[in-house]
């Protein structure tokens, strides 16, 4: 939440159920500058920073990784987050007006999942471009979306998904060709009977 806080990138994840719910959990401190006491290995106590502390178990999700129902949880929490940090509202009604953009996309209920996935791909990649181009004379809006990137977006999920299934069509033709069969043993092996 200190990133978004100071207008910096911010995973969506940290706004969906899961997210909320396992910030709440892994939260030792409301105030991350507050110090608190962990056993060291010697069986003294430290004083630490209660901000470094994070739970080794806690695994973030990628924007491009969550489920679209996810993203649609995600949203309206993060423009709440936004308001209540004071962002300028300019910015806030651009990644309104991005988020319902995609949202309505013909895309977002297409029978191909990859054109989801795309969605969202172009949806992270976007906003972290945003980001770091925020405040320059190089900024833009996300108003609109730009076919060419999302094309591009899909096609780097297509290509990453063809290289995994040709990875495993490969190794199950290699671990197919380690397996003996009844050919493969030595003649010498059977016993005969007369």
């Amino acid at each position: 939440m200190r990133k978004l806080k100071a207008g910096e990138f911010c995973e969506l994840y940290y706004f969906t159920n899961k997210g909320l719910n396992d910030t709440s959990k892994s939260a030792l401190s409301s105030e991350p500058e507050a110090l608190i006491t962990l056993p060291s290995a010697n069986g003294l106590h430290s004083w630490i920073l209660a901000g470094t502390i994070k739970d080794p178990k806690a695994v973030v999700t990628k924007d491009e990784n969550l489920s679209w129902e996810e993203f649609n949880e995600a949203v309206p929490r993060m423009i709440t987050f936004m308001k209540t940090y004071d962002w300028p509202q300019d910015r806030i009604d651009m990644h309104v007006a991005f988020w319902s953009v995609l949202q309505t996309h013909r895309w977002c209920h297409a029978a191909d999942p990859l054109k989801q996935c795309a969605l969202l791909l172009y949806q992270v990649q976007q906003r972290r471009r945003w980001h770091l181009a925020a405040g320059s004379s190089n900024s833009w809006s996300l108003e609109s979306i730009n076919d060419y990137l999302l094309l591009e977006a899909k096609e780097d999920l297509f290509n990453e998904q063809r290289t995994l299934q040709t990875t495993l069509a490969i190794q199950v033709s290699t671990l197919n060709l380690s397996i003996p069969t009844l050919n493969d043993v030595p003649n010498r092996l059977y016993l005969t009977f007369t």
